[in-house]
């Protein structure tokens, strides 16, 4: 198997390396006995010590350099015999006719693989049973030696193949229950390449790889799974549900190996083959997600750590990983979507008001006219944050009777609306009482955004403006106003009933 053929290679050049290493890591001690010798004739010690760090690094002893071509030479064979029995499956190199001894050995093999198999479908009845128990997997485990050999000796006989198929995938089915995916893994490499139609044998693939966070590999299984769905759909069009998943899971895999260019467009390929809002929303919130901070995945995961921290109520922590987050950030809006939440967790979890009500100063001097007169989401709630901040300042103000600090919060509170904008005009109204003129502006754009007032409050509010009416003056005005009040307490009198 190509697979076994890799890793092979790799432990080899492992070897390779780590013989490298311990050579250069010697180096130094041999250097030191080196230099208490005699140097060589026509040397300085310098010359010496710099061209012996080059050999280090370039050169191994002749007794490891032999050792190293034994590894090697057993690695090949053993790579050799892999690659025969894979050519072999796929046709890559001609059989000779069966001798009898040959002939012999393969129906005992396939006899002995076929009773296996058997043997696991009686203990599960016949994969019926969600439980796979050792007995069941040491039936298949038999069966796939077995039919390996008979496939081995002739990879043409299509019952063999089938049965070694059916083998694969059920030893697959077994290793993924108990979580095994290296050995799933290992059995779906064999299992694509004997049955290279199903698509759903890639994705199974793919998902293992998943499991074991090898996302490079898991997206290549994806891909295949959906071209080999493309290329089988030959009396309809292809699955559209299917295609979504392995172009979207596409997508994924792209954006957890941080290519975030790659992974858009991944996303919308499977945008097209969406089928329902649904879908299309969770391309959109994946595409958003990932071009939270211009691209940069990285922030973006932590992004999402310190929104799990704050479900948790773990505000310190969050605290702490904001803090680290804030200074990695490239783009304005989410630089902003930190700093709100963090002060959020500063005002009312970590007992740092003055500081949390600093922090939603600057988010609001950042934002520009349009952003403020017509703002997105993300900004209403900014404004929300800072104005209930503002406002509670300047109420704890008003009950230490410093009614000038009182004054300076509730002004600032109404210079923008949010969703209790009513409440700090509302406030304003008694603090500018002996200037009614004022008071009555204030009062009427409590009125007009009364929504965060009860109807006590608006009680009061009107009641408030009889009186500043008459001190103005505005007599007309005071009357319709007296009229007002007395329908409302009409209607408190009528709720207390």
């Amino acid at each position: 198997m190509v697979k076994e053929y890799r890793i092979l290679r790799t432990v080899v050049w492992l070897c390779a390396f780590a013989i490298l290493a311990g050579c250069a890591s010697s180096g130094g001690g041999k250097m030191a006995k080196r230099n208490k010798r005699r140097l060589p004739p026509g040397l300085d010690s310098t010359t010496v010590w710099q061209s012996s760090q080059v050999a280090d690094a370039n050169f191994v002893s002749a007794r490891r350099t032999s050792e190293a071509e034994k590894h090697q030479a057993i690695a090949k064979r053993n790579t050799a015999e892999v690659d025969e029995f894979w050519a072999l499956l796929e046709g890559k190199v001609k059989t000779q006719n069966l001798t009898a001894t040959e002939k012999k050995q393969f129906d005992r093999e396939f006899a002995n693989g076929a009773k296996a198999l058997e043997r696991w479908k009686k203990i599960t009845k016949d994969g019926q049973q969600n439980q796979m128990g050792v007995k069941a997997q040491n039936a298949c485990i038999t069966a796939r030696k077995h039919l390996e050999q008979a496939v081995q000796l002739n990879p043409f006989d299509k019952n063999a193949r089938m049965l070694l198929a059916v083998t694969y995938y059920n030893l697959q089915h077994i290793f993924g229950q108990q979580n095994n995916y290296k050995k799933a893994v290992d059995i779906l490499e064999r299992l694509v390449r004997l049955e290279k139609g199903e698509p759903e044998l890639f994705r199974s693939l793919a998902e293992n790889y998943m499991a074991l966070q090898k996302w490079d590999a898991a997206a290549t299984q994806f891909k295949k799974a959906e071209f080999v769905l493309k290329k089988t759909s030959f009396s309809a069009p292809p699955d559209t549900a299917k295609l979504f998943y392995y172009a979207y899971m596409q997508g994924d895999m792209t954006a957890r190996m941080y290519q975030a260019s790659a992974a858009v467009t991944l996303f919308r390929k499977a945008k097209m083959y969406a089928r329902s809002a649904n879908e299309k929303d969770d391309v959109a919130n994946y595409i958003k997600w990932v071009n939270w901070d211009e691209g940069n995945i990285r922030n973006s995961e932590a992004w999402d750590k310190i929104l799990d921290l704050e479900q948790k109520k773990q505000y310190a922590q969050v605290d702490l990983e904001a803090t680290r987050l804030i200074p990695l950030l490239r783009t304005k809006k989410a630089k902003l979507s930190v700093h709100h939440k963090l002060a959020v967790a500063e005002f009312e979890f970590l007992n740092k008001k003055p500081k949390a009500i600093e922090r939603m100063r600057r988010v609001y001097e950042s934002l520009n006219r349009q952003e403020i007169k017509t703002p997105s989401e993300e900004v209403t709630a900014y404004l929300n944050t800072y104005g209930a901040m503002l406002f509670r300042f300047g109420v704890e103000a008003r009950e230490r009777q410093d009614n000038k600090l009182a004054l300076a919060y509730f002004t600032k509170a109404t210079e923008f609306e949010w969703d209790q904008v009513s409440k700090p005009n509302f406030e304003l109204v008694t603090l500018v009482w002996n200037t009614p003129n004022q008071a009555i502006i204030y009062g009427e754009n409590a009125i007009r955004l009364a929504a965060g007032l009860t109807e006590y409050e608006m009680c009061q509010l009107i009641s408030l403006m009889v009186k500043a009416h008459k001190s103005a003056g505005l007599y007309d005005e005071a009357r319709t106003y007296f009229n007002q009040w007395k329908n409302c307490q009409k209607g408190q009198a009528h709720d207390a009933e």
